[in-house]
């Protein structure tokens, strides 16, 4: 699987021309163009035309693009969104591993016939009712086009039931849970850990931030999001900080210089330093560096006249 670097994931209506155009100017990692909560039924058969020049717009800053199709009318909207340039598809409330196996050989046709390059479409696997995370691991096996796997707060609560204070008590056990099967199957695991009264989707910068830094400690990479506000937060809470390097670079030193001394575990601070706190130091800064090189990325992308864009 590849970990490419998808701190945020901004969502925005397939159907709002204006919305894709600010979002290709957020820096977000990924552009979600929805077909599924933000778009009204009536709206979606004009909203599935405007996706190939949707693309196009989305891409301008530098952002993978994704569609967010509804698992009950995925025929209609892959075929609305499978073009050049696309990345992949989040598809929501999958509840079994043949839903995924419809979904794939669908995009597998539509890659032959439209010119993209075999088996490069991804899938992110939606898991918001109680059935779809019951078949979770199912569900990620299922095909090798699955990057990632994601919850939906909104579609939980409904289907779980949240309690007085507007929490759900499984909400923890769930995000953790899905970070494990994530885990096993070589996948990604996107979300952030909300805390009351943020809401997630509808959070301030601050709180944004800290959920993605709470996110990112317990296993997540990235968390969707619908405000252009948010991508900032997202992309920094996701990115390990100043202070953190600097604590994995003087760990990875202390380290070399204990095993040039033929010691191979060694005392800093009140920690011990052994191969296994070097492995994930040494995880910490090669996704520093890949976030850095990332958000170069964008910068060179936007900077670039639109003629100059692919």
């Amino acid at each position: 699987m590849s970990a490419r670097i998808r701190r945020s994931w901004l969502v925005v209506p397939i159907s709002k021309p204006e919305e894709i155009a600010r979002a290709a100017r957020s820096a977000a990692d990924v552009i979600v163009l929805d077909l599924v909560e933000f778009v009204a039924e009536e709206d979606k058969p004009g909203a599935r035309g405007r996706v190939e020049a949707a693309i196009r717009t989305a891409q301008a800053g530098g952002a993978e693009v994704f569609a967010q199709v509804d698992r009950e009318l995925f025929v209609a909207d892959l075929h609305a969104c499978a073009w050049p340039g696309l990345t992949g598809v989040i598809v929501s409330q999958l509840e079994s591993a043949q839903q995924v196996a419809d979904v794939d050989g669908l995009l597998a046709d539509l890659e032959a016939k439209r010119g993209i390059l075999p088996g490069t479409l991804e899938i992110v696997a939606g898991l918001e009712t109680a059935r779809g995370n019951q078949a979770a691991y199912d569900i990620g096996r299922a095909s090798a086009r699955i990057w990632g796997l994601t919850l939906n707060r909104a579609d939980l609560i409904m289907d779980l039931r949240p309690e007085p204070s507007g929490e759900i008590h499984l909400m923890p056990y769930l995000m953790q849970r899905l970070i494990a099967v994530a885990r096993a199957l070589g996948a990604m695991a996107i979300g952030a850990w909300w805390r009351a009264p943020a809401r997630g989707l509808l959070a301030g910068p601050d709180d944004t931030y800290q959920a993605a830094r709470r996110g990112r400690a317990i296993g997540f990479t990235g968390s969707p999001c619908i405000d252009v506000l948010q991508v900032e937060p997202l992309n920094r809470g996701f990115t390990p900080d100043a202070a953190e390097v600097a604590a994995a670079q003087a760990l990875m030193t202390a380290y070399r210089a204990a095993v040039a001394r033929g010691v191979a575990v060694v005392e800093q601070g009140d920690s011990l330093v052994d191969r296994g706190s070097v492995t994930q130091a040494r995880a910490l800064l090669d996704r520093a560096a890949a976030c850095a090189a990332r958000d170069r990325e964008k910068a060179e992308m936007g900077a670039r006249p639109p003629l100059a864009r692919p």
